[in-house]
């Protein structure tokens, strides 16, 4: 095990609180019975209790003014003190996202669907800055994430110059999520960027012993990335 926590080390104002879990954490995809004394602990953790988004590899973006339950999407915005944005991974790429006066705080979940349908500009379309600051959390790795065409084709549809960050062999693409996002968000706006691929290196599937990888073993369990301004 190579650590037990991971920093987000992005460089923002005092006021910007964030966390990003790692297997000591045993929380699920869906929040029930069996699960909710896990997300209970956690919250406590944490110190705020909060709502989560439901994901669905959409290009959905929300901006709150409090914990709401029951939004369907994948990233989620909040201009308010003491209101989480959060998403969960366990292979895809998160981003946590803000600017140089930490006028805000946004959680996106990049999926390859999501990523192709522009879910990080659509986010970046419903702030009104141009100081932004991200931060890239754990995620997959080219070399092990293989798909089928229908992934290349999406990009090859949507943002061809993306395709770039494929590989061929054996009737098979390796995809280089982290260097879509990186790209992505540096088409958006957003040039200040930190975190996994840049100042960090990790990957969900290769460091599955204090991570959890989907693709590694179809595990139930979700990495949590989450930031919120403190008044």
């Amino acid at each position: 095990m190579r650590t037990n926590k991971i920093t987000i080390d992005w460089i923002v104002p005092e006021k910007i609180k964030s966390f990003q879990s790692v297997s000591s954490f045993k929380l699920t995809r869906i929040i029930n019975s069996n699960s909710s004394a896990e997300y209970q602990k956690f919250f406590k953790s944490v110190g705020l209790n909060f709502s989560l988004i439901n994901q669905v590899h959409s290009n959905q973006v929300y901006v709150i003014h409090k914990n709401i339950h029951n939004l369907v999407g994948d990233s989620i915005i909040t201009f308010k003190p003491n209101v989480v944005v959060a998403i969960r991974t366990a292979d895809c790429i998160p981003i946590l996202l803000t600017d140089k006066s930490g006028s805000f705080v946004a959680a996106i979940h990049c999926g390859w669907r999501g990523l192709s349908e522009g879910i990080i500009q659509n986010t970046i379309n419903k702030i009104n800055s141009k100081d932004f600051v991200a931060w890239i959390g754990p995620g997959i790795s080219m070399k092990n994430f293989e798909t089928d065409r229908d992934v290349y084709d999406a990009f090859m549809k949507k943002n061809n110059h993306l395709t770039r960050h494929f590989r061929y062999k054996n009737n098979k693409f390796n995809v280089d999520l982290l260097g879509i996002t990186r790209d992505l968000l540096h088409k958006s706006g957003v040039y200040e960027v930190y975190g996994n691929s840049l100042t960090q290196d990790y990957c969900t599937y290769r460091d599955h012993d204090f991570l959890f990888s989907h693709r590694f073993n179809q595990t139930p369990f979700r990495l949590i990335s989450l930031a919120w301004i403190k008044p």
